[in-house]
């Protein structure tokens, strides 16, 4: 609703502030509309379909929006019709309280779990399965004789390992944000008509994202972030020293293709890295970082003035670097989500920059309560 009002807004602006304003408002909305219902989706299925359900809605909808919005905007015409049709179409958000429910991973960290157990039983009527009685009245004991969590975001600065992993997270996420948006905002500098370099770097969306779905389970998070950005960042150093045009905008699209997978790659990864009390706000928390990061990136676009190859040669650095950063981080491929400041801090400890495992986990960490989440989903 808040998009809603400040997209209406924006069309009766008359001057910067008000128009900065009504921006703002449509900013604000942005993490609560995306980053909440991407993890509550998350939350809802094992580990075996995460990859799959994160990815695809990405490719599909952000990937087919992308290609749409040029062409919509050279149809209308005016920027003012644009924004009634791109911003009337928030109002299905008033159906979403009757069609969508809450996390149960949260009501159970939170003490309430009748409430978790009516969403459980809602999913049975919804899936047409029954969740098996002894799974269900696992997860009842184990939910009720686990300590009500207020665990948030300051708790994981709190931690040390939490806190240097939230850093790093930021770091690389940052990094994935100012290449993506630097790219976008170069579609006009490369060579080609900006709509047409804004569609081809667009269309990469889709089957970037969707050969992320099938490879991510297999190769993992931390192998696809990084391999990305370090092909990534090889092919904007390439690109800065190749004439404008189609071999400027061939490489251009390659990088975008390769940011892509980094960029859907961190969001998921981040989300199973944080514990359910600080999964919403801390994931939004390395998201908006990403906004933050992207403010320089309009001034590594205009280095351009200094040197033509600057700006390309900027992002590749920082590909580079976020690549290095991000092997420091643990792989979470195939392991459940942690529930708690502590499972958090098992599975930071858990791994080395190398990969390997070091055996100090506890083999029943939460285990009862993701049965039965797992056999409901």
């Amino acid at each position: 609703m808040l998009a809603f009002v400040g997209g209406i807004a924006t069309i009766y602006t008359t001057e910067l502030w008000d128009f900065a304003i009504a921006r703002f408002l449509v900013g604000m909305s942005y993490d609560g509309c995306f980053m909440t219902i991407y993890i509550l989706a998350l939350e809802y299925v094992g580990p075996q379909h995460r990859t799959w359900v994160a990815n695809l809605s990405i490719a599909l909808y952000f990937g087919g929006g992308s290609l749409m919005l040029p062409w919509l905007a050279l149809w209308i015409g005016d920027w003012r019709n644009l924004l009634w049709v791109t911003s009337i179409p928030f109002l299905i958000v008033l159906f979403v309280p009757f069609l969508v429910p809450e996390s149960a991973r949260w009501l159970s960290s939170r003490g309430q779990v009748n409430r978790a157990v009516k969403v459980l039983k809602r999913f049975e009527k919804v899936n047409g399965t029954k969740i098996p009685q002894d799974a269900l009245d696992d997860f009842i004991i184990s939910a009720s004789q686990t300590r009500q969590s207020n665990e948030s975001i300051k708790d994981v600065f709190k931690s040390a390992p939490l806190r240097k992993m939230m850093v790093q997270l930021v770091l690389v996420y940052m990094a994935c944000a100012i290449i993506f948006d630097g790219l976008v905002r170069m579609s006009e500098g490369l060579g080609l008509d900006f709509f047409i370099t804004f569609t081809l770097t667009s269309a990469t969306e889709i089957p970037s994202v969707t050969l992320l779905t099938v490879v991510l389970d297999r190769w993992g998070r931390r192998n696809l972030v990084c391999g990305p950005l370090l092909i990534a960042g090889v092919l904007s150093l390439m690109a800065a020293f190749v004439p404008r045009g189609i071999p400027q905008v061939s490489l251009a699209i390659m990088a975008r293709f390769m940011i892509n997978m980094a960029y859907n790659a961190a969001i998921q990864w981040s989300a199973e890295l944080l514990p359910t009390g600080a999964r919403a706000s801390g994931s939004s928390l390395v998201h908006v970082s990403g906004y933050v990061a992207t403010v320089i990136s309009p001034f590594i676009v205009f280095s351009e003035r200094l040197w033509r190859s600057l700006p390309l040669l900027i992002l590749g650095i920082i590909a580079l670097l976020a690549a290095a950063v991000g092997l420091l981080l643990p792989e979470t491929n195939g392991r459940q989500m942690p529930q708690t400041i502590e499972e958090g801090e098992r599975i930071v400890r858990s791994y080395t920059i190398c990969g390997s495992k070091v055996e100090e986990e506890d083999p029943r960490l939460n285990y009862e309560k993701e049965k039965s989440i797992t056999t409901c989903s």
